[in-house]
């Protein structure tokens, strides 16, 4: 009688022992607006959106890193020489508006700092690179149309880029984080460049 009250009492302690330990694998969801423009002449800035699912580890108090994987629509004009449509170019005012629509999936890596906290709120700055993959773009002009390229038919579909942000967190409960985080975001290497301001609303929720 005695053993079964000693197990149940171990039992017991190593329970407590795994609900008091800190979680440090996450889980989460996020939303994102982005305000883009393309590198070039008289590019039009104009509103995006995107989301993903994202993967955290948090081991210490004072950092965190995220992968994950995001989708990204982003949309900018930008005037240019119409090589991608077999036009000839006789002239250097051969130039037309080609709006670019480009969707992409990405694999992000960004490490959140939290240099200062304040009850429930935390201001996070971020850092992040991703690598991306154009899934789909399209090429519209007044003069020649629409062109629209998928899988081989984009040049240099891989494409990188950086970024950096700053926001905050907000802790819903022991397990449970909301982050607001505002950020520049420029691609570093495509044949079409965007820059952006991206807003992204994350959810994440502890694991283990």
């Amino acid at each position: 009688m005695h053993w079964k009250h000693a197990l149940i009492s171990a039992i017991l302690f190593f329970l407590g022992l795994t609900l008091q330990a800190q979680i440090n694998l996450f889980l989460g969801g996020n939303l994102q607006g982005n305000y883009s423009w393309l590198r070039g002449e008289e590019a039009s800035f104009q509103p995006g959106f995107g989301g993903g699912v994202s993967f955290i580890y948090w081991e210490y108090e004072y950092w965190f890193l995220k992968t994950g994987i995001d989708y990204m629509h982003k949309t900018s004009s930008v005037l240019q020489y119409p090589d991608d449509f077999d036009e000839p170019v006789t002239s250097p005012d051969d130039r037309v508006r080609i709006t670019y629509i480009e969707q992409s999936v990405g694999i992000p890596l960004t490490l959140y700092f939290r240099p200062y906290e304040s009850g429930a709120n935390t201001l996070l700055i971020t850092g992040s690179f991703s690598m991306m993959g154009v899934a789909h773009l399209r090429e519209s002009t007044e003069e020649f149309g629409d062109l629209v390229l998928k899988g081989a038919d984009i040049k240099s579909r891989i494409k990188t880029g950086i970024g950096v942000g700053v926001g905050f967190q907000r802790q819903l409960d022991r397990q449970t984080y909301l982050n607001l985080v505002p950020s520049f975001n420029i691609d570093i290497r495509s044949p079409q460049a965007f820059q952006s301001i991206t807003l992204t609303a994350e959810l994440i929720f502890g694991i283990y």
